[in-house]
């Protein structure tokens, strides 16, 4: 009977380690992310909308949402893909201790692992005021294996894409 609990405690602590503290750690994107990326700066402010400079398969899959978009007459932009880790900060700031409105959640975004990017509707004068829109363009993101932010429990975040699939990135 001991011999058993010992084994599923192992057992326990292993899948632990595996689905839940190495992810958050970054092991993955480590170990299954070794593309060359242009900016590699972490201390560049700038905004980054280049595709190249999310990870090899977050890209892809950005690539096929965007070709079913245009398949369905839908107009997008990508506004943000890669952000370092200073701008992820100097924008977690705005609305706390720095004026504006809050746009992020946490300082430990999909963003600065290059998992996420961010759109608007391109050719309009309002590029963020037609929900359906973004409804439409969060069923084509959940079709192709994003998780969209449009669907977040907590604060939607219509523009918002990320990939949550560890075991591809």
């Amino acid at each position: 009977m001991r011999k058993r609990i010992v084994l599923f405690l192992i057992i326990l602590i292993f899948l632990s380690l595996i689905f839940i503290v190495l992810p958050k750690i970054g092991f993955y994107t480590f170990v299954f992310d070794q593309g060359e990326y242009e900016h590699s700066d972490e201390s560049s402010t700038e905004r980054i909308s280049d595709l190249n400079e999310l990870s090899p398969k977050t890209r892809e899959l950005a690539l096929e949402f965007l070709e079913k978009c245009e398949e369905n007459g839908l107009n997008v932009r990508i506004t943000e893909t890669y952000r370092t880790q200073a701008r992820q900060d100097i924008l977690y700031e705005q609305g706390r201790t720095t004026p504006g409105l809050v746009v992020t959640w946490t300082k430990n975004s999909k963003h600065t692992k290059r998992h996420a990017f961010d759109i608007c509707e391109d050719d309009t004068d309002d590029p963020y005021g037609d929900l359906e829109f973004f409804r439409k363009c969060a069923e084509i993101g959940k079709e192709v294996g994003f998780t969209p932010g449009y669907y977040f429990d907590e604060v939607q975040d219509m523009p918002h894409y990320e990939l949550n699939r560890w075991w591809i990135q």
